[in-house]
């Protein structure tokens, strides 16, 4: 009888918990808007900015894949078509509004390492130290952008002083313009799914983040809308963590950013 009471008690309990995290997801799906064009889309941000308390603005856009060759890890800026350049410039857009209104502006670029790696016929050591090249290139106290992203940075005002810089823990590595998204999963944050545990990875880690103080506009491949909406931001949830998120196509082929808001599924956002 004592143990079909233990069986019990953790049935109620896993069945709470399960409640608990489908209601988070319920939360956040019925959040998620769509967004008409990016007059719309700069309206409701410039709205979040106004109404945060917070001093500290941080921004992910530009985010973008490694393309592995027989030589070199490739900064792929225009595999995803306009979305890496546009979702920096969305970015920056924003960034000139929070300053203007003497906010603190930082801005995080995560680099996906992976996602490439098994079309490429390299070994893992072979993909490893392409790599640790390109890395240890972007680097140091002098480090600098490629020119298309220091273009768009300096065109609004910023500069690789304003970028948030990872620690690799690797020699030469100690001071990353970029996040490598595998080292971000190597985390021991326990989350199962991979792309959430890369996203709260970097907001835990106080080297990095403040969850008190600082505010979040995140713009997002639209393929990772499940694993943030309905993992991280659960997580998160309970926190003083406060964000700003916008989910856009990554994988469109167009001529024009206003094609990403009518093409495919558009483009959408939610306010933690």
């Amino acid at each position: 009888m004592l143990n079909g009471n233990n069986n019990l008690k953790c049935d109620l309990f896993f069945i709470s918990i399960n409640l608990y995290i489908l209601n988070n997801i319920f939360n956040y799906i019925t959040m998620v808007e769509k967004i008409l064009n990016e007059t719309d889309l700069l309206d409701k941000l410039f709205s979040d900015v106004n109404s945060s308390s917070k001093n500290s603005f941080v921004f992910l856009g530009g985010h973008f894949p490694l393309v592995y060759n027989s030589d070199y890890a490739i900064e792929a800026i225009n595999q995803w078509g306009l979305f890496s350049k546009y979702t920096l410039e969305l970015s920056c857009k924003v960034a000139k509004y929070a300053k203007s209104l003497g906010k603190t502006i930082s801005f995080v670029f995560f680099v996906d390492d992976h996602i490439y790696e098994s079309g490429s016929n390299l070994s893992a050591a072979q993909l490893s130290l392409r790599r640790n090249k390109l890395y240890k290139l972007r680097s140091g106290e002098n480090a600098k952008l490629p020119s298309e992203y220091a273009k768009i940075l300096n065109k609004y005002g910023f500069s690789e002083r304003n970028i948030i810089r990872q620690n690799q823990n690797k020699s030469g590595r100690e001071s990353c313009l970029y996040f490598s998204e595998k080292i971000l999963r190597s985390s021991g944050v326990k989350i199962e799914n991979l792309c959430a545990k890369e996203y709260v990875s970097f907001i835990v880690d106080s080297n990095y983040f403040s969850k008190e103080f600082s505010y979040l506009i995140s713009f997002i491949p639209n393929r990772c809308k499940t694993n943030i909406c309905d993992f991280a931001l659960s997580v998160l949830s309970n926190s003083s963590f406060s964000s700003s998120h916008v989910f856009i196509d990554s994988m469109l082929q167009i001529s024009s950013s206003e094609e990403f808001y009518s093409v495919g599924k558009g483009v959408s956002y939610v306010k933690d």
